[in-house]
């Protein structure tokens, strides 16, 4: 009875995606064990003439290796394996799964009358029916720019399940090794919530890395919304550091937005012209005066023993403060509930930045469904009043 568990435990392993950054850890290519043939020899994994045997393997040894190389950050490479499938019956390929967001597959299937069959890598069932002795070409598309391993070996798994009683786990891995001559601090600008008509402020620091020589020399593109300055700031040891400066420009548009910022470089010792270095800002344009949580649920107080709902009223633009000057609430099912204001932030005149809204039903009432608005109205001409939606299901 113990030798049934492998089966059972293998596959359980082989389902998750993984991506590590050692290229030196070894996967079986098949969900099936490694045993010898008919005469007593060593299978090589993939090449056992069942289910799917890859085609021309960059490592004959490992068949379900493939390596990109280096990569230098910004770069997009791809890497094709080809598999094809040796059984008299179609093999579906059920999923395709990469352990990195770097990685992206795509998948098709060449028959024995040339017909190209494309895929669905990213559907959760049926990706590809693969015809008796059909090829399969799946190519793994890389963008270093997500990758988050920088300057050292990297290994991505991309895991297959099948309805193939031989290979029902299939794992390919893909070798890379992106590289960057600098690094940003931090990684990237969120310049978080901002108001629209407001603008922002920021910075990040890159260094040099190694000793390429490589410089950053001046911005690129610059954009209607977005000004930035490089300015070389104190050496740290023997590294050279940047300070980018960025300014956004109001007005801005509402919503989440994301831009780059591409940097000249050098190529190395500080000559000729290298690929681009490109730095990642991203913000948040609210309204000036904003409610967050724009809507109002009621939510349990343990410390109370009973559901309360609140959010709070931001003034964003700096130096801006406001008065509340009222606060009622209407709607089916908010007879009797009462709105309570009071400042979360230094009150001036009368007037906050920051305000907290609580509906408060009280000890002891039960809330039924409820959906209704809170209406704030306020001492600012633009936004005198402000209407909060409120439920309770």
């Amino acid at each position: 009875m113990p030798c049934r568990l492998l089966p059972c435990l293998l596959p359980l392993a082989l389902l998750l995606p993984g991506c590590s950054e050692d290229a030196h850890v070894d996967h079986v290519g098949h969900g099936h064990e490694a045993s010898g043939d008919s005469h007593g020899g060593a299978e090589v994994h993939g090449q056992d003439e069942r289910g799917f045997v890859f085609l021309d393997p960059q490592h004959p040894a490992h068949p379900n290796w493939a390596d990109i190389g280096d990569l230098e950050l910004g770069e997009t490479a791809t890497a094709t394996v080809r598999m094809r499938n040796v059984e008299d019956h179609p093999i579906t390929i059920d999923t395709v799964l990469a352990g990195c967001s770097c990685t992206t597959p795509s998948i098709a299937a060449i028959t024995t009358s040339g017909e190209r069959l494309v895929g669905d890598a990213r559907a959760s069932s049926r990706v590809l029916v693969v015809p008796p002795q059909a090829v399969v070409e799946l190519v793994l598309h890389v963008d270093s720019r997500l990758s988050p391993a920088r300057n050292k070996d990297k290994l991505v798994v991309v895991r297959l399940t099948t309805d193939d009683e031989h290979d029902p786990y299939l794992s390919i891995e893909l070798r890379m090794k992106v590289t960057s001559a600098f690094q940003c601090l931090p990684a990237e600008l969120d310049l978080q919530r901002i108001p629209r008509n407001g603008g922002a402020l920021g910075r990040v620091d890159i260094a040099s890395i190694g000793d390429s020589g490589r410089r950053l020399l001046d911005v690129l593109e610059p954009s209607p919304e977005i000004g930035a300055t490089l300015a070389e700031a104190n050496a740290m040891g023997v590294s050279s550091v940047w300070s980018l400066h960025v300014t956004l420009r109001p007005p801005l548009p509402l919503g989440s937005q994301e831009r780059i910022v591409r940097l000249a470089t050098s190529h190395e010792s500080g000559v000729g012209e290298g690929r681009p270095y490109e730095i990642k800002v991203r913000w948040t344009a609210t309204e000036d005066v904003e409610v967050s949580p724009a809507r109002m649920l009621f939510l349990r107080d343990g410390a109370l023993g009973r559901e309360l709902a609140r959010t709070e009223l931001f003034a964003r633009l700096a130096g801006q403060a406001i008065a509340i000057t009222g606060a009622s609430i209407e709607g089916p099912g908010t007879q009797g509930l009462i709105v309570q204001i009071e400042p979360a932030s230094p009150v001036s005149d009368g007037r906050a930045s920051r305000w907290r809204i609580t509906v408060d039903p009280g000890a002891g009432v039960q809330l039924g469904k409820l959906e209704g608005r809170v209406i704030v109205t306020t001492d600012d001409a633009t936004y005198a009043r402000i209407e909060i939606p409120i439920a309770h299901r």
